[in-house]
C-alpha cells in the first residue's frame, strides 16, 4: 500500500469513527430530549398541583374569616345587616370600558359598607392594592352604594413584616388569627 492509499484508509477509518460518534450522539440526544420533555410535563403537573393547593388554602382563609364575620356582623364598631362572600360584579362605564371585580367579603347595612380582602399571607402590596384600586373598582361597579360610608379591612392567617403597619397607617382594619379566634384591630378605621 502506498502512502496515498494509507492516508486514504486512515481518513476513511476516522470518518467511520466520527460517523459512529455522531450516530451515538444523535441517539443520546433523542433520549435526552425525551427525558427533558418528560421532566417538563412533570413540572407542569406539579405546578398545577401547587396552584391548586394555594387556591385551596386561600379559599380556606376566605371561608374562615367569612364565618367569623357572619356570626358577629360587626366591624369598626358598626353592626351590619348582611355579610356576603365572593361578591362579584361588572359595569360598563360611560367611556365604554367594562370593569369587573370580585370582593372576598362585603358587609353592608343602610348607610355603611365594609370591604374585607382576605389573603392566606398578607403582604404590604395587598393593603396598597385594596386602598388604591379595589375600593375604587367597587365604587365604579356598584354605583348604587355611592352615598354609603366605606370601610376597609384586610384579613389573613399571617402577615409579612410591614403589612400590619401599612394597614394601620392607611386606616384599614386588620383581621388575623389569634389562637383559634379572630383578632380584629378596627379602632383606627377611616372612611373611604
Amino acid at each position: 500500500m502506498d502512502n496515498y492509499e494509507l492516508r486514504n484508509a486512515e481518513a476513511h477509518a476516522r470518518l467511520d469513527r466520527i460517523e459512529k460518534i455522531i450516530e451515538t450522539t444523535a441517539i443520546e440526544s433523542a433520549k435526552s430530549r425525551q427525558e427533558i420533555e418528560g421532566l417538563l410535563q412533570s413540572l407542569k403537573e406539579t405546578r398545577k398541583e401547587v396552584n391548586g393547593l394555594g387556591n385551596s388554602y386561600g379559599k380556606h382563609a376566605e371561608s374562615y374569616f367569612f364565618e367569623s364575620l357572619k356570626k358577629s356582623k360587626q366591624f369598626g364598631g358598626i353592626i351590619y345587616d348582611f355579610v356576603d362572600d365572593d361578591y362579584k360584579g361588572s359595569n360598563k362605564l360611560p367611556d365604554g370600558q367594562v370593569i369587573n371585580g370580585q370582593f372576598d367579603i362585603v358587609m353592608h347595612n343602610g348607610d355603611s359598607l365594609a370591604i374585607i380582602e382576605v389573603k392566606s399571607k398578607v403582604q404590604q402590596n395587598d393593603v396598597k392594592d385594596l386602598v388604591n384600586r379595589k375600593i375604587n373598582d367597587f365604587k365604579k361597579i356598584f354605583p348604587q352604594y355611592a352615598n354609603n360610608k366605606f370601610f376597609l379591612g384586610i384579613a389573613g392567617f399571617s402577615f409579612e413584616k410591614g403589612a400590619e403597619d401599612e394597614a394601620l397607617s392607611s386606616g384599614v382594619g386588620i383581621l388575623k388569627l389569634s389562637g383559634e379566634n379572630v383578632e380584629i384591630k378596627d379602632k383606627h378605621l377611616i372612611v373611604y
